[in-house]
């Protein structure tokens, strides 16, 4: 099982960077975890001028590490953490993940965005990039900080994935209650569907998912679970739950640290369509 001992909390100097930070922050001291902030001055590619024009610009590292700083400092309390910092020049995706391997974090926290006129939630190219290459657990963070969170959902298809997603949680939001539940295709057969997330053996009788079930409930030390019915879009039902619910944040598992076609199935949907924030867990290659 993994620990959390290093957070790495990627900036973008922007203003999505306040609710980043501050969400860092209340897990590093709720875990007791040593903490990392890393900003990457990105090198424009699509234009060689521009590209010659920007290599040849001196870039002050210290003036760009001191105003970092400075950005931690008004954005939260760092009292007993001692923070660690970077800069560095080049593509982002890649150095976070370099230093992520380096300092070997448990978890790197980031920041979502919104396309402008539309109420989707997306990673950037920098980000999606981080996901699918990293092969740590992954937190987007989405909204503004209100305290610990309140109301986690982790929805699941009862796999080892779906429990180590879950455990990890535990570790990474120990003062929080985990909330699990599960969406189902046909109530009455109760027969749990073959889907990109919800893998489940069909065949399996009514008494042995109940077991199975129970087992997974009893593993996770979670008693309650809530079943419901999902429409014909997974991904949209889930997402509906969780907005009625109120989550503040959904748990995600992955099945392995090539998550591309993971986060391109019900996971992507529900990156995209919930206003919740997100952790994706994405085990080591030795815990597949």
């Amino acid at each position: 099982m993994r620990t959390l001992k290093t957070i790495l909390v990627a900036l973008g100097m922007s203003d999505t960077d306040t609710k980043v930070i501050q969400r860092a922050l209340l897990i590093a001291k709720d875990v007791h975890a040593q903490i990392h902030f890393i900003h990457i001055v990105d090198i424009p590619v699509l234009d060689i001028e521009i590209t010659s024009e920007f290599l040849s610009q001196e870039i002050d590292k210290e003036d760009l590490k001191k105003r970092m700083i400075q950005k931690v400092n008004d954005a939260g309390d760092t009292h007993g953490l001692e923070p660690h910092f970077h800069i560095k020049i080049g593509t982002p995706s890649e150095h976070v993940i370099h230093t992520a391997q380096k300092i070997q974090a448990d978890l790197i926290v980031m920041g979502a965005h919104t396309r402008p006129k539309i109420e989707e939630y997306y990673l950037g190219s920098t980000a999606e990039n981080i996901a699918k290459k990293s092969a740590r657990p992954i937190l987007v963070v989405k909204n503004s900080v209100q305290g610990v969170y309140k109301n986690i959902l982790a929805p699941t298809d009862f796999s080892l994935s779906s429990k180590k997603s879950i455990k990890f949680a535990q570790i990474a939001f120990k003062s929080s209650e985990i909330k699990i539940a599960h969406a189902y295709m046909d109530l009455d057969a109760f027969d749990l569907e073959h889907t990109d997330i919800y893998e489940y053996d069909s065949k399996d009788s009514i008494t042995g998912n109940y077991s199975k079930i129970e087992r997974f409930k009893n593993d996770i030390g979670i008693k309650k679970l809530d079943l419901f019915e999902s429409g014909t879009s997974l991904d949209q039902s889930i997402a509906d739950y969780i907005i009625a619910h109120q989550s503040e944040i959904i748990i995600l598992g992955s099945s392995g640290s090539d998550v591309i076609g993971y986060l391109s199935s019900v996971a992507s949907g529900l990156l995209r369509k919930t206003p919740s924030d997100v952790l994706i867990y994405i085990p080591l290659t030795q815990e597949e």
